[in-house]
């Protein structure tokens, strides 16, 4: 297994204000709302520290909140459990005004690949943040 370090980075400009988008992604047990595939199983809140387990199908994710920086519109979290070809994972969600009611979300990782080809994983981890992002775009139509 390699210590090699792999990078994802989705960004994506949104029709809508930035403090509204930053409300949803914000919200650690509110994922759900902008990814639907998953279940959340318990509860959750925005404390540092906090565990959320997510479950699609018979598998569950157990993620960490790591940060949460209002005024800079930044959300940090780590998987801690999870049935994934990956370790390591630190997540970033930021939103950044544009103006004019508009914003851009950046959604980004890194993470260790292991069990799997880095393409196959990078595409997987993309595809999600990409179908994320596109259910913020609906949400906040």
């Amino acid at each position: 297994m390699s210590d090699k370090k792999t990078t994802v980075h989705v960004t994506r400009e949104i029709d809508s204000p930035a403090n509204a988008v930053w409300a949803t992604l914000r919200d650690f047990s509110g994922v759900t709302k902008f990814l639907p595939m998953f279940e959340l199983v318990g509860q959750a809140d925005n404390s540092i520290g906090s565990i959320r387990n997510l479950k699609q199908g018979d598998a569950i994710f157990r993620e960490r909140l790591e940060a949460l920086d209002d005024t800079a519109r930044i959300q940090r979290y780590s998987i801690v459990e999870a049935p994934v070809p990956f370790q390591d994972y630190l997540g970033e969600l930021a939103v950044r005004d544009l103006g004019s009611n508009r914003c851009a979300v950046s959604w980004s990782s890194t993470f260790t690949v292991f069990g799997a080809p880095e393409a196959d994983v990078v595409g997987m981890v993309e595809g999600l943040y990409n179908a994320g992002i596109d259910q913020l775009v609906k949400l906040h139509a």
